[in-house]
């Protein structure tokens, strides 16, 4: 987080709960609790809580509207199953969507591949790539982002939920948007 604004010693509370939220999900596969984030910085809850709320107020991390103690997604980690499982040796991470499946073993020194999963919700046809570090996977699927790129934080996890990678784009997606350009999902 950069922000001018806020007092240094806040800032600088504010990036070691980033840096912990992170390292929690590299580690786990899922997101911490304020009380993991104030173990792992020696921070109060309260001065946790109050960086998470900064956190998603300069889009972060996401936390769940209805308890805001909960972290939903840190970009590219998500702590609730949105269509992406993405799995290490040893751990399963939620991606948010494609982009950040594809990203994460561009974080996680001891990983330098995953394997990501996720089947098209038009036509239910299972994807698998071995993504690592070095280029792109093969494979003729293509990414879709239903949500128009200025309404992805309009609802994010509503946006991740309805990326999708489909292998015939023509055949498996008509009608797969609604009017307003929101997926109709």
């Amino acid at each position: 987080m950069n922000d001018a604004t806020a007092a240094p010693s806040q800032a600088a509370d504010t990036e070691q709960v980033r840096l912990a939220v992170y390292a929690h999900f590299a580690r786990t596969g899922d997101a911490p609790s304020p009380a993991d984030l104030a173990a792992a910085t020696g921070l109060p809850q309260a001065v946790v809580r109050h960086a998470l709320q900064a956190l998603h107020d300069h889009r972060d991390v996401v936390l769940d509207a209805q308890a805001q103690d909960r972290i939903l997604m840190a970009h590219p980690f998500a702590s609730i199953p949105l269509g992406f499982s993405v799995m290490g040796r040893s751990t399963l991470w939620w991606g948010g969507c494609a982009w950040d499946s594809f990203a994460v073993p561009h974080l996680l020194d001891d990983e330098p591949d995953v394997l990501v999963a996720t089947r098209c919700p038009a036509c239910d046809t299972p994807h698998a790539w071995v993504v690592g570090r070095e280029a792109p996977p093969p494979g003729e699927q293509v990414a879709h982002f239903l949500t128009p790129a200025h309404r992805v934080w309009d609802d994010v996890v509503h946006t991740a939920r309805t990326s999708a990678c489909s292998a015939r784009p023509t055949a498996s997606t008509p009608g797969w948007s609604a009017p307003d350009g929101r997926a109709a999902m």
